[in-house]
């Protein structure tokens, strides 16, 4: 492939020829590849010649904003290599992008959106787009790069970037863009219908869909919203009502429980009448906390938007309203699950799409989540040493049921404890649960104490900014042998990067299963209404469970140079429906254990492993 920059790998060539197919014949096409293989510079190289020679565009969609740079990263090394005028950039959105909102230190996403919205004739940032004329990077750019050019200019960094649009072969932004209304603003550049999608992480989508739909308000909501409407219009009504008929509803709720946001209201004795004339108060008390100097939000605003939006969806078929506990308040949530009846409808706009992940599998599962009526699947394995990877399952622990007994905690203090002690360099300790966590945290840090090693655990509330500090701590602790703690799918073992010796070991404590309350349960019956009793339980409920805890698996090895020992601590992966959904690397050199053998068979392999060349 002429444009793929590096010394293929074990089966990239193949990849590439897989991908360049069907791209060029207008097919979707579904990609297994293991951590490590390097997918994205394969994928960009497959894709660029027939965009190129076509006239399309590449939009490389990813789960978050921070991962947009890696793609335009491999696109300036393509371009640099092959001296081609290859164009590409990172789009961020505005609460990344807007300058004026970072002058005034406003960071929430509604108030940076309500900010532009209000603000944007008298911005003297977007005054100056109009002053600048037109702009022509020479090369692709990232995210920062992107940035530091709108400021050195006095320009708009968001629509900075949507004037380049049109000049770029290739655009990596988040799935928003994709799967949500927010796509106008790119579509109004780049045609889909002309545009090659290529889908990082593809595992995520039923989720990311299914979040982008719903939505959610708090007690806390209501309660700030009453305050507003006192402050904007002298009277607490009818916010006040509408928050005694969520509290008392609340106080019937165990962990969660369905309502009718019909009930509610009736409760309240409110109409759609009445959510219009909040929602305009709501507009008034941005407007005037815009005037103070302070972020133009309205919780008003959000609790009017709500149950306008609640019932404009009582009946459908797939949504469900929850009220859940949260911390110290409570939720009501609109809970849209037909993510796969949603997404059917996006992949036909364009002209081929390429879904991709370390954790597709089984491929005719992820088919039906994502809505695809057809695509064309290969998996490729790993080309791991597998003399360097140690997989042990142990016996007679797990976390199955709706607690845990003081006998199954000891026991999993010990395993805890084993591992801790024989592993010799970085580790992480991944839990079924926060509350799983909870319950196992005492024997970890205990553990950790006692070998003189750091712990870094992540909490339900750690912020973003907070959890980067960690994890650079933690890489940099990889001489000492730190720990790092935090749920399957959480931040740790989902969306971080560990190369090299800076993570050698996992421990999963527990199957990742979703707790069998009301959500999980109406998921699986949406899900059963559309594939079936069987099918529907596998795909709401076990497929998930194991793609999170194969995403906490990859974590150690991502490269070729790398070697990692995984501890599996409940006898449920060794199952056969379980074991069949987990990593290649694992399933090969997976090992039953009793508890009693889990020192000895880490310490003599990590010896092993230190010896050899």
């Amino acid at each position: 492939m002429e444009y793929f920059p590096y010394e293929p790998r074990p089966g990239q060539e193949e990849l590439m020829e897989f991908v360049a197919s069907a791209v060029e014949s207008g097919e979707r096409a579904c990609v297994h590849a293991p951590t490590g293989f390097g997918k994205t510079p394969a994928v960009l190289a497959a894709v660029l010649p027939t965009v190129l020679e076509r006239g399309l565009r590449i939009l490389w969609a990813v789960r978050t904003g921070n991962e947009t740079d890696r793609p335009v990263e491999e696109l300036k090394v393509i371009a640099d290599r092959t001296g081609e005028p290859l164009f590409g950039l990172s789009f961020r959105g505005k609460r990344d992008m807007c300058l004026l909102a970072l002058d005034r230190g406003v960071r929430g996403y509604r108030a940076v959106h309500n900010l532009c919205r209000l603000s944007r004739r008298r911005c003297p940032y977007f005054r100056g787009l109009s002053e600048v004329g037109e702009v022509e990077p020479d090369s692709p750019l990232l995210f920062s790069e992107v940035l530091e050019l709108a400021e050195s200019l006095g320009v708009c960094p968001y629509y900075l970037q949507i004037s380049l649009l049109e000049r770029a072969v290739l655009v990596s932004l988040s799935y928003n863009y994709v799967l949500g209304p927010m796509g106008e603003v790119i579509r109004a550049k780049i045609p889909f219908s002309r545009s090659v999608l290529v889908v990082d992480e593809a595992h995520n989508l039923p989720d990311a869909m299914s979040n982008l739909m719903s939505d959610y308000v708090t007690l806390g909501t209501a309660r700030r919203a009453v305050s507003e409407l006192s402050w904007v219009s002298g009277d607490e009504e009818p916010a006040a009502s509408l928050m005694r008929a969520m509290e008392e509803a609340a106080s019937r709720v165990g962990e969660d429980a369905p309502f009718d946001p019909r009930d509610l209201l009736g409760r309240a004795g409110l109409g759609e009448e009445d959510l219009e004339r909040m929602l305009a108060l709501g507009e008034e008390v941005q407007r005037r906390r815009l005037e103070e100097g302070r972020e133009p939000r309205s919780s008003l605003h959000r609790l009017a938007e709500f149950f306008l939006t609640a019932l404009s969806m009582v009946g459908e078929s797939g949504v469900a309203f929850v009220i859940s506990r949260e911390r110290n308040s409570f939720r009501f949530e609109l809970f849209d699950m037909r993510a796969p009846v949603a997404l059917s409808k996006i992949w036909p706009r364009f002209r081929s799409v390429v879904f991709m992940s370390g954790t597709l599998r089984p491929l005719d599962s992820f088919r039906l989540s994502v809505g695809l009526s057809d695509c064309l699947g290969r998996e490729f394995s790993s080309s791991f040493d597998l003399s360097r990877v140690a997989t042990l399952i142990l016996r007679r622990l797990t976390t199955r049921g709706e607690s845990l007994s003081p006998e199954m905690v000891e026991a999993y203090s010990d395993a805890i404890r084993s591992f801790l002690s024989s592993v010799r360099g970085n580790a992480a300790i991944f839990t079924a649960s926060y509350r799983i966590q909870s319950l196992l945290l005492p024997a970890i840090t205990s553990s950790a104490s006692e070998l003189g090693r750091r712990v870094f655990v992540e909490r339900e509330d750690v912020s973003g900014d907070e959890a980067r500090r960690m994890l650079r701590d933690f890489k940099e602790s990889a001489g000492r042998g730190a720990v790092l703690v935090g749920p399957m799918g959480g931040r740790f073992a989902e969306g971080a990067d560990f190369p090299g010796r800076e993570l050698v070991a996992v421990f999963l404590a527990g199957v990742p299963f979703d707790r069998p309350n009301f959500k999980t349960t109406a998921r699986i019956e949406y899900y059963s209404s559309l594939f079936g009793p069987d099918r529907g339980k596998y795909l709401a409920y076990t497929v998930p469970a194991l793609r999170r805890a194969s995403q906490a698996l990859g974590r150690v090895i991502r490269s070729h140079g790398d070697w990692g020992a995984f501890v599996l601590a409940d006898y449920r992966y060794a199952w056969r429906p379980y074991f069949e959904l987990l990593p290649d690397f694992i399933r090969a050199t997976a090992r039953l254990i009793y508890l009693s053998d889990l020192a000895d068979a880490l310490s003599s392999w990590f010896s092993r492993i230190r010896a050899a060349p």
